[in-house]
């Protein structure tokens, strides 16, 4: 766990730690500037957290055990490969997304999210700064490139974005095919093979990237720890 989680989510100065939560209204009571400014950097990167999460949760059902676990037939089968495949990359893009959203909070830039993008970020002065701006731009690339691997070849040649296509049409097929009476177009032990070497090369792959994302995050998460501990002791005589 990176110490900016300590820092800002579980700050012994923010109103969490405090205790000035109400559980019957889901609500916390806050008393000055400073306290908001530390509930909005813990959402920001709890946020962030979350999407790391669900992109981990995703990949790792990219196996044989957990796809008969739950699918009943070959069709099935397909369709939660591609499910999960894609609900994986979808996690990750919008893991930059939260990023801005984290880096506006932390500078307490005053800006509303859907008012956020990459420009408006890495172009503020205050941000470049503390060079900021160039750790943003680094994860944004790495993001980019989790983005574009779908368009590529997948650590091996054999296992192109084309191969996820082949193994579930041969699924498809073979589902088809039973279901309306005939033999299936592959024995069932060379269709589970094929889907076990996909499924490890893809996950083995997309993890890859994902941990290079998160090491672009944690350089990132360097950078802003000292930025928070400036601002919230600015904003503390800040009454609301």
């Amino acid at each position: 766990m990176h110490q900016i989680k300590n820092t800002i989510i579980l700050d012994p100065d923010g109103p969490l730690m405090k205790g000035k939560i109400n559980p019957e209204e889901g609500s916390v009571e806050v008393t000055n500037y400073a306290d908001v400014y530390m509930l909005n950097c813990g959402k920001a990167l709890s946020s962030i957290d979350s999407a790391i999460d669900s992109a981990r949760l995703s990949l790792s059902l990219l196996n044989t055990s957990a796809l008969d676990s739950i699918a009943s037939n070959n069709g099935d089968k397909a369709e939660l490969i591609q499910l999960w495949v894609e609900n994986s990359i979808i996690r990750v893009q919008s893991i930059y997304d939260r990023a801005l959203i984290l880096v506006s909070r932390v500078f307490d830039l005053g800006l509303a999210n859907e008012s956020m993008s990459h420009n408006t970020i890495v172009c503020n002065e205050h941000i470049k700064r503390h060079g900021v701006d160039n750790l943003m731009k680094a994860v944004n690339r790495k993001c980019n490139e989790y983005r574009f691997v779908r368009n590529s070849v997948i650590h091996h040649e054999r296992y192109s974005e084309e191969a996820l296509d082949n193994v579930t049409l041969f699924l498809q097929a073979s589902h088809l095919s039973v279901e309306n009476g005939g033999e299936a177009i592959l024995e069932q032990r060379i269709l589970d093979r094929i889907v076990e070497e996909y499924l490890g090369t893809k996950k083995d792959e997309l993890t890859k990237y994902l941990d290079e994302i998160e090491a672009k995050l944690n350089e990132l998460y360097d950078a802003l720890i000292p930025i928070y501990d400036q601002k919230k002791e600015q904003l503390s005589v800040i009454k609301i």
